[in-house]
């Protein structure tokens, strides 16, 4: 269902298609902590690699770490909403629901340890003065 109650339909062209996307992002950025931290972390990662000058196979690596966990945040909000969906107001999931919940949370912690690993080694030359 779209926002006003009728059906939702297909994008008709890639501006309204990339419309969407940006609205889900914003809405999503407003409502989960989470996500808006890990934006955060991510203008922080880029300032400290503007100021240590990385090289451009560094960015390759940042980059790819920062898009991942937002993306992997962004799976588990969207996990979460369709549990609420199904559970309805009354949250208390059987135990397989919790369970999926679990999982798409370590989902995001797996991706979170490895940029946090990647983040190490790209930044660790730079700080101890080995580039």
């Amino acid at each position: 269902m779209a926002s006003n109650g009728s059906p939702a339909q297909k994008n008709r062209h890639f501006l309204q298609s990339l419309r969407h996307a940006v609205q889900g992002f914003g809405s999503a950025f407003k409502t989960e902590r989470n996500l808006r931290f890990d934006v955060f972390a991510s203008i922080v990662v880029v300032i400290i690699g503007l100021v240590v000058q990385v090289t451009r196979r560094d960015w390759l690596w940042l980059v790819l770490a920062m898009t991942s966990v937002i993306a992997a945040e962004l799976a588990n909000t969207v996990v979460e909403a369709l549990v609420r969906l199904h559970v309805g107001p009354n949250f208390d999931p059987d135990p397989q629901i919790g369970r999926l919940l679990n999982m798409a949370a370590g989902f995001v912690l797996v991706i979170g340890i490895g940029a946090a690993l990647i983040g190490v080694l790209v930044f660790w030359p730079y700080l101890i003065g080995g580039k």
